[in-house]
């Protein structure tokens, strides 16, 4: 296709910022860093790091980037393909169980289970009701060896095993998203399952939204309701009875809140916060400050190179680079200064709190 036929990246980013014009926040920042198409960020970002800073599930990230590109019009002469093509993105293909992706999923779903039985994966793999990566997978004994061998990292047991069934296995474990590790940990040694009410409590806790947990225990196939409202692991690591358990202590995933806010002398608003583990950071702002500054962006002039501070559903991103030049440890203390007037940002450390160095 002809170069001139290509649209530029203005053209792209104007074209985006129209269709999610009527998007949720959330949303539209998690579709349009996602297409590189964030004037805060420049880059693209990958799916993980803003599935991590944003609480959701890298899926949701990936159908929110996809919803947006294939709703941006391509110009005249240009397929939607074209779209994908200039922002270096591969155009969603046709489910298949011989995509890479689907073999990534089931080694993800063997790593949180275990060893299963080749008819319960086929039933675990239902759940979510063919939506990627969730692809169709063989359904015959020869099929599945063959295609387990081609696409690497299973093991599936002999064929002389009697009269126990077939069973395949994962022979490294695969990184799991941030909404399965969470599952993977609250589950994990509850044979009785834990109660929806103890998940989202521990959801919240973890820095994760209680929708984004009922959506994944609809579709998940880790996952097996074992009684009214209460949800297990699959797999032989929940053979056992047992009663429901709620979840104690909520696995922190390292997530940025602020603590405190306050207004200086200039009328800057103060708000001080934890430094979070995730590279690209994300705080959260509090509620009786939040509507001052929603959807503006503050520019930062200090640091290396100039970058944007963006708010968006409550949030602030965009400083990850600052705090690495800063050198502040996890868990240190910090006050991002934004100046409503001037539209600048600038973020100190705040001596004598958090971690020592």
């Amino acid at each position: 296709m002809s170069e001139s036929l290509r649209p530029n990246l203005e053209e792209l980013r104007q074209a985006a910022l129209e269709v999610t014009s009527t998007w949720n926040a959330a949303k539209a920042m998690m579709a349009l860093r996602a297409a590189g198409l964030d004037r805060a960020h420049g880059e693209r970002a990958s799916l993980d790091a803003i599935a991590a800073d944003v609480g959701v599930s890298r899926e949701t990230v990936r159908r929110a980037r996809n919803e947006l590109l294939n709703a941006i019009e391509p110009t005249s002469g240009t397929t939607s393909g074209t779209v994908y093509s200039s922002l270096s993105l591969h155009a969603p293909s046709e489910p298949s169980a011989a995509s890479p992706a689907t073999a990534r999923a089931l080694r993800r779903l063997l790593t949180m289970t275990g060893p299963l039985p080749w008819d319960e994966v086929l039933n675990a793999w239902a759940r979510a009701g063919g939506r990627p990566p969730y692809s169709p997978l063989p359904a015959d004994v020869a099929s599945m060896r063959a295609w387990a061998s081609e696409a690497g990292g299973f093991s599936v047991s002999s064929a002389d095993s009697g009269a126990r069934p077939l069973t395949i296995a994962s022979v490294l474990p695969e990184e799991l998203d941030l909404v399965s590790q969470f599952l993977l940990d609250a589950l994990r040694d509850q044979p009785g399952g834990v109660d929806r009410s103890g998940l989202f409590e521990a959801a919240a806790g973890a820095g994760l939204k209680p929708t984004t947990i009922a959506t994944t225990l609809s579709i998940h196939p880790a996952v097996r309701r074992v009684g009214r409202g209460t949800w297990a692991l699959r797999g032989g690591r929940q053979e056992a009875a047992g009663e429901p358990t709620r979840v104690a202590e909520p696995r922190r995933a390292g997530r940025a809140r602020p603590t405190t806010f306050a207004w200086s002398a200039d009328g800057s608003l103060m708000i001080e916060f934890s430094v979070p583990r995730s590279p690209s950071p994300v705080v959260t702002v509090p509620k009786a400050v939040s509507e001052f500054i929603e959807g503006r962006e503050f520019r930062v002039d200090e640091g290396e190179k100039p970058m944007r501070v963006a708010v968006g559903n409550a949030r602030l991103w965009g400083f990850g680079s600052l705090l690495s030049e800063l050198r502040l440890p996890v868990g240190a203390r910090a006050t991002i200064a934004l100046n409503l007037l001037a539209g600048t940002a600038t973020i100190t450390p705040v001596e004598g709190k958090g971690t020592s160095r």
